[in-house]
């Protein structure tokens, strides 16, 4: 066999050889639990967030009922 066809097989074996490894150790570990936040919170009819403020506890939102006209947006 001229050499180039042997690299080829050789180098598909050894990645065939790797996936096969690959999928063995990953199918006995358990799938991790994804993180969820839960909002603890939601806008009512007519209400504006005014203002976001990043604390080390989380986010704190500024909610107002001021709802700005959109004829008079600039």
């Amino acid at each position: 066999m001229q050499p180039g066809v042997v690299l080829i097989v050789y180098l598909a074996t050894l990645y065939i050889l790797a996936m096969i490894i690959f999928w063995h150790c990953l199918g006995g570990q358990q799938p991790k639990e994804s993180l969820v936040t839960a909002v603890p919170f939601a806008l009512k009819e007519g209400q504006t967030i005014l203002g976001v403020e990043d604390t080390t506890q989380g986010i704190d939102f500024s909610i107002g009922d001021y709802v700005r006209d959109e004829h008079y947006y600039d």
